[in-house]
């Protein structure tokens, strides 16, 4: 065995592979005598088949939780080993996304047209009465395919990806137009961008500079990555974390042999921006306003139903940021006045607009908890908060929801009715004092479960936009229908961006001669055999326990677990970049330091989830 790993330059890991035990376990405890291995040409048609037919089957189960919990379509676009066009078709409801299809899109322009009959045939494949929103890029053809879905289909809403804009609004910080209106204000980001850019490479592109910089650390720098989110302040992280490491480089003595390379005039600017404290401080700065809106991402960056908080979140968001900046600045938050800060805030609001749905007005209503008078006053005065169905912009988009949703008359009268009885809180079983206080406390899915009997369309609704509710609607059973399905979604397409990386990872330089249908067929497998062996119980225990990122080795708490192996679903570039395969004495500081900080990113995200 060992053998046959090493002659094909297999990774270790792979005995972990509960498929690969399987298979061994087969063979030895079997009476094949004569066995022969199946030949090249079988493996990769007859037997490819069969599995995907066999995976198909498999999947059924979700399938089926698909009318009542609803799924968000994601899309993305990406061009593989051989610069072929690809568009990837996901589908995600509460937690779980599988892959559908890819379209090899050679030889076509991909205009508004051609992306919306594409569209068409995902949808037709997952059933229209079970797709809640598309979401895609903010790219122009992916919107108007969207809009021209949502001509098609009145149920079903084009969503872009909150991520993706969120990533937009940092790249007009960081990289502002001269010719746009915060170009001055935003100047000496794009230069501290371009400092930071210009130490991590000097380094990294000089043999003799990286040897002195690991002498004094093994943490490793962190460029610039266009396919990454926030890659920015990333970067900037990762520098402020290092800092101690890069003064003494720069300080070294070994660092005045680069006047001998030619190289004196590049090493002289990155020593003066190391060993100036002010400009650490501009870094420390940029890293405090930027976080929130880092932290979001993050949030947001992952298969975790957020639709129902994202109205919230931006709001959250904003207000951090103002805080830090009028932090850094010394002004009163309350009656301060900053042109920075404007300027920032009409970055992040002109995103906001673009980005903003009437489906996020819609979820946004139909969590319990921003009706609660612990949640209104915990703006603490300087933001002020109100209830949803006192909110002009989210009640004129909540009604344009019901109306699309609920086309017969009579349907959109009762689901208003419920939708009253919900927000007024004083009717019926809402009127229940327990149950009003459960609106703070109580798990989503868990409170419209036990308390929108009485609202069954808001409920179902709620359960396909929410991915936790499931308690407290027997009074309004359309409501309580309604909240079950608009409780249930994503706010990204996050998951079709991982998914590239399954593409990628197969698609390799010793598999480059793949027909794009192989492709698919390879993807479709590896990525639903996944999400099928994650729901199993030898996923969380024994010696598979956490096979797909390699869990032993991460000693990741059980508490934190499925929450951490679901952010790297399909994301086998993050597992093979963060994760070491040896134990023990050959494991790197800079695995250590992966390891921490995964951890902690997995903490601040289930932080996230216990606040909402």
């Amino acid at each position: 065995m060992a053998r046959m790993l090493h002659a094909s330059a297999l990774p270790f890991s792979l005995v972990k592979n509960p498929y690969f035990r399987k298979f061994c376990l087969r063979l030895s405890n079997s009476k094949i005598a004569g066995y022969v291995p199946p030949t090249y040409n079988r493996m990769r048609t007859l037997l490819l088949e069969q599995e995907k037919t066999h995976v198909n089957l498999l999947l059924q189960p979700f399938r089926d939780s698909w009318k009542k919990k609803g799924v968000s379509l994601c899309s993305d676009g990406w061009g593989d080993r051989h610069k072929r066009p690809l568009i990837n078709v996901m589908v995600a409801s509460r937690g779980n996304s599988m892959f559908v299809k890819s379209f090899d899109t050679s030889g076509n322009i991909k205009d508004a047209e051609y992306v919306a009959g594409l569209f068409l045939n995902a949808i037709d494949q997952v059933g229209p009465d079970n797709v809640v929103q598309i979401i895609t890029d903010n790219a122009g053809n992916f919107k108007a395919a969207g809009l021209s879905i949502e001509a098609k289909y009145a149920q079903i809403f084009w969503t872009p990806c909150v991520v993706h804009s969120l990533n937009l609004a940092l790249k007009s910080m960081c990289e502002p137009n001269v010719k746009s209106s915060h170009y001055e204000n935003c100047k000496w980001i794009s230069d501290l961008v371009s400092d930071c850019d210009d130490i991590v490479m000097f380094i990294l592109n000089n043999g003799k500079a990286l040897t002195i910089y690991q002498n004094h650390l093994q943490h490793m720098l962190v460029k610039i990555a266009e396919t990454r989110f926030a890659s920015h302040v990333i970067m900037a992280q990762r520098l402020l974390l290092v800092k101690s490491a890069l003064e003494k480089t720069v300080l070294d003595p070994n660092c005045k042999s680069f006047r001998k390379l030619n190289l004196e005039s590049k090493a002289d600017q990155v020593k003066e921006c190391v060993i100036s404290d002010r400009w650490w401080d501009k870094v420390e700065y940029f890293v405090a306003f930027t976080s929130p809106i880092y932290k979001m991402i993050r949030l947001d960056d992952t298969d975790i139903p957020c639709l129902h908080l994202v109205y919230d979140m931006w709001d959250s968001m904003i207000e951090e940021v103002r805080e830090k900046i009028f932090e850094e600045e010394g002004l009163n938050i309350k009656d301060g006045e900053s042109e920075f800060f404007n300027d920032i805030h009409n970055i992040l609001e002109t995103r906001w607009n673009k980005s903003n749905t009437p489906l996020h007005c819609m979820a946004h209503s139909l969590v319990p908890r921003y009706y609660s008078e612990a949640w209104l006053k915990s703006g603490g005065g300087i933001v002020s908060r109100v209830a949803p169905n006192e909110d002009k912009e989210i009640s004129l988009n909540r009604s344009k929801c019901f109306k699309k949703m609920f086309t017969n008359p009579e349907d959109l009268r009762k689901i208003n009715a419920e939708y009253g009885m919900f927000s007024g809180g004083a009717l019926g079983f809402f009127s229940v004092s327990h149950v009003i206080e459960a609106r703070v406390h109580e798990e989503l899915l868990s409170w419209w479960a036990s308390c929108g009997s009485e609202t069954p369309m808001l409920q179902a609704l709620a359960y396909k936009l929410l991915s936790q509710l499931a308690s407290c609607g027997s009074e309004t059973p359309m409501l309580q229908a309604l909240a079950y399905k608009m409780l249930s979604q994503l706010a990204s397409s996050s998951c079709c961006e991982r998914n590239w990386s399954s593409f990628s990872n197969i698609q390799s330089v010793k598999r480059n001669k793949l027909a794009s249908s192989r492709t698919e067929d390879l993807v479709f497998v590896h990525n639903n055999l996944r999400l099928l062996s994650r729901k199993s119980e030898e996923y969380k225990k024994g010696p598979s326990k956490y096979w797909d990122v390699d869990g032993d080795s991460l000693n990741v708490d059980d508490d934190y677990a499925e929450a951490f192996a679901n952010i790297f679903l399909d994301d086998p570039d993050v597992e093979e970049t963060m994760f070491s395969e040896d134990e023990g004495e050959g494991e790197s500081q800079t695995s250590d330091y992966s390891k921490f900080g995964l951890r902690l990113l997995v903490a601040v995200i289930h932080g996230f989830a216990f606040d909402y």
